[in-house]
């Protein structure tokens, strides 16, 4: 079961780094293009993560370090809502919807 949760996720991120790219081609230059080329490098960084996943299940690396891995997880993915929360108010100030 959980080798079937890592395949769904992999394809799943697999799809989200192919559309954040695609993404960061269409967005020229300015403050949210360096957020959102921020973005896409963490995005890459969770897919490698989750293509090893599997991998720390199936040789069970020791408990440290699956310790270590999980926090840099909760550290990068704590970056990934800031930056995608730098974004969103970007894009609504220059929509002057929201004063800075």
């Amino acid at each position: 079961m959980a080798y079937g949760l890592a395949a769904l996720a992999i394809l799943v991120m697999g799809l989200n780094v192919v559309l954040a790219v695609r993404l960061r081609r269409a967005i020229v230059g300015g403050e949210i293009g360096e957020k959102w080329g921020l973005l896409t490098i963490l995005v890459a960084f969770f897919f490698v993560g989750y293509l090893f996943s599997p991998l720390a299940l199936y040789y069970e690396i020791p408990r440290e370090y699956l310790s270590m891995l999980v926090f840099a997880v909760f550290l990068f993915g704590a970056i990934y809502v800031w930056v995608v929360i730098g974004i969103i108010r970007d894009m609504l100030t220059f929509l002057k919807l929201v004063k800075k």
